[in-house]
């Protein structure tokens, strides 16, 4: 069987009801990237018919790093557009948290060749059809292009604790608690 080959793209990020979702592209069509390689519009269709199911969320290409799920996942006119639900989980918190910091801030593309033709002119390989097998937030992209272009949160929770001026006694000792208690299952968890 082939190897995986990576590709990158962009997103955004939203919590919402104390989620972190991702959304934007994957990969875009016709931009050179790092490895002279140019994916044409259409490449990820047999996939996305056949097997859109099978297609996980990993982090930095390592399968065994599953940090979520593909909720939407299609292409338009600019690339691989997808959306996607981080989970609660450690390693997808941990994510979360490298994304909000925008520690971590592109998007990659795991996939293997099934179709592709070379310009032996201007030394590109163009991509005509790819089985696509995960996307991935990854610290470098191939694609300088695929960047996070907008943070947004809209977690009620999360704007609520932040509001400290705003809380009494009783509440900021339950904040205090809670990050008490997020600060030492970090802690234990990583032992």
């Amino acid at each position: 069987m082939k190897e995986l080959e990576y590709k990158s793209g962009s997103f955004e990020v939203k919590r919402e009801d104390g989620n972190l979702y991702i959304e934007g592209y994957a990969a875009t069509f016709g931009v050179k990237d790092s490895y002279n390689d140019i994916i044409n519009v259409g490449a990820f269709s047999t996939t996305l018919t056949n097997d859109r199911k099978r297609i996980r969320l990993c982090y930095q290409h390592d399968m065994d790093k599953v940090v979520g799920k593909v909720i939407d996942i299609k292409e338009d006119a600019t690339g691989l557009w997808f959306k996607a639900k981080i989970s609660n989980t450690i390693l997808g918190k941990d994510v979360s948290i490298l994304i909000e910091d925008e520690a971590v801030n592109e998007m990659s593309i795991g996939y293997r060749t099934k179709v592709s033709t070379w310009d032996d002119v201007n030394e590109v390989r163009y991509l005509v059809e790819v089985e696509l097998a995960e996307i991935s937030v990854v610290t470098r992209a191939a694609n300088k292009e695929a960047v996070i272009t907008s943070t947004e949160v809209k977690s009620e929770d999360m704007a609520k604790s932040l509001k400290v001026s705003e809380l009494t006694n009783s509440g900021l000792q339950e904040l205090k608690k809670n990050i008490d208690n997020e600060y030492y299952s970090r802690i234990l968890k990583s032992l």
